[in-house]
C-alpha cells in the first residue's frame, strides 16, 4: 500500500502554487485599484498605509501559507491511505495509455457536467437571484479565468482535496478502522462529503462580499459547489489528484463557455 513519494515532485507543487498565485494576486490589485473605498477599508483594516501593489500581494500570502500546510499534510498521509498524486507519486505514473485516455475523458466529462449544472442552475432560477448575483454571472475577464484554472483548478485541490481529505481519511481510519489494511469505502466516502461541505463554505467570503446571505443564497452556495465538489472528490479518491484538477478546470471551461453562449443570445 505505502507507495514512493518524491520530494521533487513537491517542490514542483510549491513552484507551481506560485505560478498559481499570481493571477489571483493580478484579479486583487485590479479589483483594489478600480475601487479606492475599498483599498482605503483594507489599509484601515491591516493597519497599514501601501501601495496596491504591496497591498494585493500581502492579500495572497495567507494563501500560499495554507498552500505549503497543505502540501506537507498530503506528502505525509495521502499515500498511506491509498491516494495519489500522480506528480508526487512516482508509482501511480504505471498505467496504461488506455487507462489514461479512459481516466481523462472521464474528469473532462464530469468537469464539463458539473460546470453546465452550476451555471445552468443560476439561469433556471434567475428571478430568485439578487441583483449583485446576477452581475457575476457574466464570461469571465482574462484574469479571472486564469484565475479561476490555475488557483481554483490547482490551489483549492492541493488545499481540499490532497490536504484536508487526505489527513480526514487517514485520522478516521485510525480512529475507527485501524485494524483494517486500509481504509474502508465508508471513510473515503465521508471525507468525500465533509471536504466538499468545506470547500463550499470557502466560498462564503465571496459570496458573502457580494449579497445578503438569505437562506436562499446559502442553500445555492452549498448546493452547487457541493455538487461540483463530490465529482472532484469522487475522481481524488478512484483515480488521482491530478485528474480531479482537470476535472476541476474543465468545469470552469464550461461554465465560461455556457456565459459566453448565453450572453450572446440573450
Amino acid at each position: 500500500m505505502t507507495q514512493q513519494r518524491s520530494v521533487k515532485g513537491l517542490l514542483i507543487y510549491l513552484f507551481i502554487g506560485i505560478i498559481a498565485m499570481f493571477p489571483l494576486y493580478l484579479l486583487a490589485l485590479s479589483t483594489l485599484t478600480a475601487n479606492p473605498i475599498q483599498l482605503e477599508q483594507l489599509r484601515e483594516m491591516m493597519g497599514i498605509s501601501v501601495q496596491p501593489k504591496l497591498l494585493a500581494l500581502i492579500s495572497v500570502i495567507p494563501n500560499y501559507i495554507l498552500l505549503i500546510i497543505a502540501l506537507v499534510i498530503g506528502f505525509f498521509t495521502a499515500h498511506k491511505v491509498g491516494l495519489k498524486s500522480v506528480i508526487i507519486h512516482p508509482n501511480a505514473r504505471a498505467q496504461s495509455k488506455a487507462e489514461w485516455i479512459k481516466g481523462i475523458k472521464l474528469a473532462i466529462i464530469l468537469g464539463s457536467i458539473a460546470g453546465v449544472v452550476i451555471r445552468g442552475f443560476d439561469y433556471l432560477l434567475e428571478p430568485l437571484l439578487t441583483e449583485s448575483i446576477k452581475e457575476l454571472i457574466r464570461p469571465y475577464s482574462a484574469s479571472e479565468f486564469m484565475t479561476a484554472l490555475l488557483y481554483g483548478g490547482i490551489v483549492e485541490e492541493l488545499l481540499i482535496r490532497f490536504g484536508f481529505m487526505s489527513l480526514l481519511v487517514f485520522i478516521l481510519w485510525k480512529l475507527f478502522d485501524r485494524k483494517s489494511v486500509k481504509p474502508a469505502n465508508w471513510i473515503f466516502i465521508i471525507a468525500i462529503f465533509v471536504s466538499t461541505l468545506l470547500f463550499a463554505l470557502g466560498h462564503y467570503g465571496a459570496t458573502a462580499n457580494a449579497t445578503e446571505m438569505t437562506a436562499f443564497i446559502w442553500f445555492r452556495m452549498i448546493f452547487l459547489n457541493g455538487f461540483a465538489g463530490l465529482f472532484f472528490g469522487w475522481i481524488y479518491w478512484k483515480h488521482n489528484l491530478e485528474l480531479a484538477m482537470l476535472a476541476h478546470m474543465f468545469a470552469h471551461i464550461s461554465m465560461n463557455l455556457l456565459m459566453l453562449i448565453y450572453s450572446f443570445f440573450i
